[in-house]
């Protein structure tokens, strides 16, 4: 009667290769298999928040000269979130290809990370505008809006990170 496990050298082998994958990855820190996708990741997060800042900045602009008094904001300042946020957004995708792209050129590398950083700075900014002059002190939740803020300053915080995985964590 066969057994449905069976010794033979093809077990041995697959348990040294897992055995292997396990202590470089415990070495590493990374889980082996996933370093394809180091270079696209980030537009999981990036699409999202860019097309929101857009989504909220383009609809500012129809009442730009008759809205702000409607809620209270000076002139300025509606117009300014406005450009804000859609500079923002477009920054944001910018530096994002910059990202998956990688350059050699330590210039081009370097025109990503600040756009992917303006972008994080103008979202930070325009967001926390809007937390202060609609939501603060208020009973309601912003959760969108806390949301935006707090991925605009990962954004802001971290720019673009070039690989910043060991090498031995690629193989």
């Amino acid at each position: 009667m066969p057994t449905d496990i069976d010794y033979s050298q093809n077990t041995a082998r697959l348990r040294d290769t897992a055995r292997a994958m396990f202590n470089r990855a415990t070495s590493t820190g990374y889980v082996p298999g996933f370093s394809w996708s180091d270079r696209f990741a980030h537009w999981a997060i990036r699409i999202p928040l860019a097309g929101l800042l857009m989504y909220y900045g383009l609809q500012k602009f129809p009442g730009a000269l008759v809205a702000p008094g409607d809620y209270g904001v000076p002139a300025v300042l509606y117009i300014l979130a406005a450009f804000a946020e859609v500079l923002g957004a477009v920054a944001l995708i910018l530096g994002g290809i910059f990202e998956t792209w990688r350059p050699a050129l330590g210039e081009l590398r370097l025109i990503g990370d600040v756009l992917t950083r303006g972008g994080g700075f103008a979202g930070v900014a325009a967001v926390l505008g809007v937390i202060a002059f609609f939501y603060w002190g208020a009973l309601t939740i912003a959760d969108l809006q806390v949301m935006a803020l707090g991925l605009s300053a990962f954004f802001l915080l971290r720019g673009n990170n070039y690989g910043s995985r060991p090498a031995a964590a690629y193989g």
